[in-house]
C-alpha cells in the first residue's frame, strides 16, 4: 500500500503545482490589469510594482490552494481511472476508501499550509502591499484619522470622538456622557484629548451637570484635566482591514468592538471565513475523488469542464451565503460555512455510491 500511496500522490502533485501556478499567474495578471492605468499614467517605478505583486502572493495562494486541490484530484484520479488502474487496484482487494487516503492526506496537508499562510504570512504581506498601493500607486498617504467613533466604557459611560489621530494618539471633539456618575447625568466636553492607555488628558473643555428637569444645573470650564480611563487604546480604532489581520487579531478586535457596543456581524463573518476557506481544500478533495473516477471516460477536456462547473457552483454558493450573512439573514458562522457544508454533503454521498460500485 505504501507503494500505491506514493504512486497516487505522484499523479496528484503534477496537476497540483501546475494549477496553483496557473491560477497564481491569472490573479497576478488581473491585479496588473486593475492598476494598469495608474502604472502607465503615473509612471510608477517597476520595482515598486514588482514588490507589490510579490507581497500579494501569500494572500493569492490562500485562495488558490482549494482550487488547485480540486483540479489535482480530478485530473490525477481521472487519469488513473481512465487507464483502468483504479479498477485493477480494487480488483486486487483494495477498498476504494483506502485508495482515497493519500488524497485526503494531501488535502489535510494543504489545510494546515493554508492556515499557516493565512495566519502568519498573508496578514503582514497584505498590509505591506496595501501600503505600497496607497503611498506609491495611488499617491495617497495612509489614513491617519478615524471620524465619528463611539465607545461604550465602564459604568455605562459613552465616549464620542469626532476624529482620532491613531499615529499621535490624539482625539478631537471629545464628549463623555456619564449617566451613573451621580443621581443625574454629567457631560464632559473637550476640544482635544490625549490617551496613554491608562489616562485621558482633556484640553480646553467644560463639564455640564444636569438636573432633574434635564437642564444644565451647573457648568465649569477647564484648560486641562486628566481622568483615569480603563479602556484598551486599540478599542478606539484599527487601521487594519480583516484581510490584514490574523484570526486571533480579528477575534480580539471583535471582542473590543463588542465591549464598545458596536455591531460586529460582518467582522464575525470574516473571522469564520478565515477557517472555512482552508477547510475548502479538504472539501475539494472529498468531492473531487468520486467525480474524478466517474468522469474519467470523457478525457481531460470533460474533467476540466467538470472542475470549472464545480468552481462556478462553489463561488455562487459562497457569494450568496456571504450576501445573506452581510444583510443579517444568516448567522455569521452559517454564512461562512454554508458552501463547504453543501459540497461536503454531496461529496460524502458520491463517495458512498462509488464504494458500492464493483
Amino acid at each position: 500500500m505504501k507503494l500505491a500511496d506514493r504512486y497516487i500522490l505522484s499523479e496528484l502533485t503534477g496537476p497540483l503545482f501546475l494549477s496553483a501556478f496557473g491560477f497564481l499567474l491569472f490573479m497576478v495578471a488581473n491585479i496588473l490589469f486593475l492598476f494598469a492605468e495608474q502604472i502607465t499614467v503615473k509612471q510608477i517605478p517597476i520595482l515598486a510594482v514588482v514588490e507589490m505583486l510579490f507581497l500579494r502572493i501569500p494572500a493569492i495562494l490562500v485562495l488558490t490552494f482549494p482550487v488547485s486541490m480540486l483540479f489535482a484530484t480530478l485530473l490525477g484520479l481521472g487519469r488513473l481511472s481512465a487507464d483502468h488502474e483504479i479498477m485493477a487496484m480494487r480488483t486486487s482487494g483494495i477498498p476504494f476508501f483506502r485508495l482515497a487516503l493519500p488524497v485526503f492526506g494531501l488535502a489535510i496537508l494543504l489545510v494546515f499550509l493554508t492556515v499557516l499562510t493565512n495566519e502568519k504570512i498573508a496578514p503582514w504581506s497584505t498590509q505591506q502591499s496595501e501600503t505600497i498601493v496607497r503611498q506609491i500607486l495611488m499617491r495617497q498617504s495612509l489614513p491617519a484619522v478615524e471620524p465619528n467613533v463611539f465607545i461604550h466604557g465602564p459604568n455605562d459611560t459613552t465616549f464620542y470622538i469626532g476624529a482620532l489621530d491613531r499615529d499621535k494618539h490624539r482625539l478631537f471633539h471629545v464628549m463623555i456622557y456619564e449617566p451613573a456618575n451621580t443621581v443625574y447625568p454629567r457631560m464632559t466636553v473637550a476640544a482635544e484629548a490625549r490617551y496613554d492607555g491608562q489616562h485621558l488628558t482633556l484640553y480646553r473643555g467644560s463639564i455640564h451637570q444636569y438636573g432633574p428637569s434635564g437642564l444644565t444645573q451647573y457648568e465649569t470650564k477647564f484648560d486641562q484635566m486628566t481622568i483615569p480611563v480603563t479602556i484598551d487604546p486599540d478599542m478606539f480604532a484599527s487601521d487594519k482591514n480583516p484581510f490584514e489581520m490574523s484570526a486571533g487579531e480579528l477575534k480580539k478586535q471583535i471582542e473590543r468592538l463588542k465591549q464598545g457596543g458596536m455591531n460586529t456581524h460582518t467582522l464575525a463573518m470574516e473571522y469564520y471565513f478565515k477557517w472555512s476557506l482552508p477547510v475548502g481544500c479538504l472539501v475539494a478533495g472529498m468531492i473531487g475523488i468520486p467525480l474524478g473516477v466517474r468522469f474519467s471516460g470523457g478525457g481531460r477536456f470533460i474533467t476540466v469542464a467538470v472542475a470549472v462547473l464545480l468552481l462556478f457552483v462553489y463561488y455562487c454558493l459562497f457569494a450568496v451565503s456571504r450576501a445573506l450573512g452581510t444583510i443579517g439573514i444568516l448567522p455569521p458562522w452559517i454564512a461562512a460555512w454554508l458552501a463547504n457544508i453543501i459540497l461536503a454533503a454531496v461529496g460524502i454521498k458520491l463517495l458512498l455510491s462509488v464504494e458500492q460500485i464493483r
